[in-house]
């Protein structure tokens, strides 16, 4: 690895230790939160829309991987639409048709869960960009 490279690496793994402390310490489900959300999903498209695609023909095992992640994807965005569609206040959680943020909640309230969730939030984001 060269000098370039790793100070590369540790610039990036700064800026993402730095968004998810700033992330976590907004209160869940408020403008703040959102933007904090927004603001990094906005770069991580950016970047992933700038990028190179190969001219290759992509293989059978991509085509199934894309399968098998849209079809994941699909459920999961079905669930979150029909529960948040069935809960009777949306602007609160509800435990009768829960979201997944809703069940998510009871981990990510602690300080310290919650930088871990968003390390993990941000890094798959990031590999999913670059791999």
């Amino acid at each position: 690895m060269t000098l370039d490279a790793a100070w590369t690496r540790i610039l990036l793994v700064s800026a993402l230790v730095a968004t998810a402390l700033v992330g976590a310490a907004f209160a869940p489900h408020g403008w703040p939160a959102t933007i904090a959300v927004l603001v990094p999903a906005t770069v991580v498209l950016v970047l992933a829309a700038r990028r190179p695609t190969e001219a290759a023909q992509p293989s059978p095992r991509l085509h199934r991987g894309v399968l098998v992640w849209s079809l994941l994807v699909t459920a999961g965005l079905t669930w979150e639409a029909y529960a948040f569609v069935r809960q009777p206040d949306w602007s609160r959680a509800s435990y009768a048709d829960p979201t997944l943020s809703t069940l998510l909640d009871p981990v990510l309230e602690h300080g310290p869960l919650r930088v871990v969730g968003w390390l993990v939030w941000l890094w798959a984001g990031w590999r999913l960009v670059t791999r």
